[in-house]
């Protein structure tokens, strides 16, 4: 994995970071979870993360990073796909 970029933080801890896996190329998110709560590290490709719900803080800090529109409420935006990234 490379690239690995900080995007967003919470107060308890946790840490997002968006990355590119070597192997593919294909972008990723990488969610550290605080020590209290384990430390556990998941990875997600970066569309599945932002059509996660509910929406947090983490998902429109990474939409910022990327550049990308967000439109939550336009019936025809009701998803990300890897192409609309």
């Amino acid at each position: 994995m490379h690239n690995l970029q900080q995007f967003a933080s919470s107060p308890n801890g946790d840490q997002w970071f968006l990355l590119t896996d070597e192997a593919n190329q294909q972008a990723l998110v990488l969610h550290k979870a605080n020590e209290p709560s384990g430390g556990h590290q998941t990875q997600m490709p970066v569309a599945e993360f932002l059509n996660q719900k509910p929406f947090g803080p983490e998902r429109s800090a990474l939409i910022s990073l990327l550049g990308v529109g967000d439109d939550s409420a336009d019936a025809i935006q009701d998803s990300y796909t890897s192409a609309s990234l």
